[in-house]
C-alpha cells in the first residue's frame, strides 16, 4: 500500500528510503486530518507505552493515532510531500527489531485487525488508510 502525505517535520531532513512511524492527527474542533513521519513511535498520553497502531490519545482537541511504519519512495520538488509505502512482515519486523522497540512485531493476529480496521476505516472514511 502507498499513499501520499504532506510533510509537517522538517522537511529539510526527509530523504528517499527513510523510514518512519506514520502519526495521523485529527483535529475534533474541525475535522482535519495531518500526517507526519516521525523517528520514534507514537505514545499514549496516559501510560506513555509506545504504539505502532492505534489511537493513542487526545490532548487540546487533537486525537492521535499510530498508523504503522512507512518508507519515503519520492520526494515531490518542494520536498512538502512525500510518497510513502507500508512496511509490513519481514522488512516491518527487522525494521522494529534494528530501532530497539521489538515489542511493537505485531503477531499474525494483531496483523489480521489491523487489516480489518483500516478496511473498514476506509470505506467509511476513503481518504483516510
Amino acid at each position: 500500500m502507498n499513499k501520499w502525505i504532506d510533510i509537517y517535520n522538517d522537511v529539510s531532513t526527509s530523504k528517499i528510503g527513510d523510514v518512519g512511524y506514520l502519526v495521523e492527527t485529527l483535529n475534533t474542533s474541525n475535522g482535519v486530518r495531518l500526517f507526519s513521519i516521525r523517528d520514534r513511535p507514537l505514545r499514549t498520553n496516559q501510560s506513555r507505552e509506545p504504539r505502532l497502531y492505534d489511537w493513542c490519545g487526545e490532548t487540546d482537541n487533537k486525537s492521535r493515532y499510530a498508523r504503522g511504519a512507512w518508507k519515503i519512495v519520492r520526494l515531490n520538488r518542494a520536498c512538502d510531500r512525500a510518497q510513502i509505502v507500508r512496511l509490513e512482515g519481514e522488512e516491518l519486523a527487522k525494521f522494529l527489531e534494528h530501532d530497539g522497540y521489538p515489542e511493537l512485531i505485531p503477531s499474525d493476529d494483531a496483523r489480521e485487525a489491523e487489516i480489518l480496521h483500516r478496511t473498514s476505516m476506509l470505506a467509511h472514511n476513503p481518504g483516510a488508510t
